[in-house]
């Protein structure tokens, strides 16, 4: 986490638990603070952590290449930032949130909430020249019927491979 967010955790971590489980707090449970750009290994990965230049509240998203050689970003919970381009142009996934449809936009304003619609992370995607395009953070109001329409509208955009998983659906990288 970054430094910022570590007074917030721990805040929220001794209001809600009991000193049965505060007591690991620096002892077992360990924070690492991390920074912007900062390469961390992770099991048998490098995460490179990304300061996504979040309005709403300091965010980092991260940047890794899996053990089959293909670069993967996730950019958290807001849309992505020009600032980004360098880290994520090319990249073989970029997993991206899309709030809603953009014809759904003016019921469900995601641009207020610092979001993005399936077109727009759909245009994001095919400016960046990605090759898949994994979206998330999805409206819940069609279930039944949100993979088919996300990715109908994504492939206007986007030539590239799309993903609209659902919940629990695992996803080969």
């Amino acid at each position: 986490m970054h430094s910022e967010l570590e007074e917030t955790v721990r805040k929220i971590i001794f209001e809600l638990l009991s000193e049965r489980f505060t007591k690991w707090i620096d002892n077992r449970i360990i924070f690492h603070i991390v920074e912007d750009k900062q390469e961390v290994k992770m099991l048998n990965y490098s995460i490179k952590f990304l300061d996504i230049y979040a309005e709403k509240v300091r965010q980092f998203g991260f940047k890794t290449t899996l053990e089959n050689g293909k670069e993967l970003v996730f950019l958290g919970d807001e849309t992505f930032k020009e600032p980004l381009r360098e880290e994520v142009e090319e990249v073989d996934w970029l997993l991206h949130e899309a709030f809603c449809m953009d014809s759904e936009a003016d019921l469900y304003k995601p641009y207020e909430k610092k979001h993005s619609t399936v077109k727009t992370a759909a245009q994001i995607a095919e400016s960046l020249k990605v090759k898949n395009l994994l979206l998330y953070h999805e409206n819940d109001n069609d279930l039944e019927n949100r993979k088919s329409r996300y990715t109908k509208e994504a492939e206007e955009y986007f030539s590239g491979n799309i993903y609209v998983p659902d919940d629990l659906e695992v996803i080969e990288l």
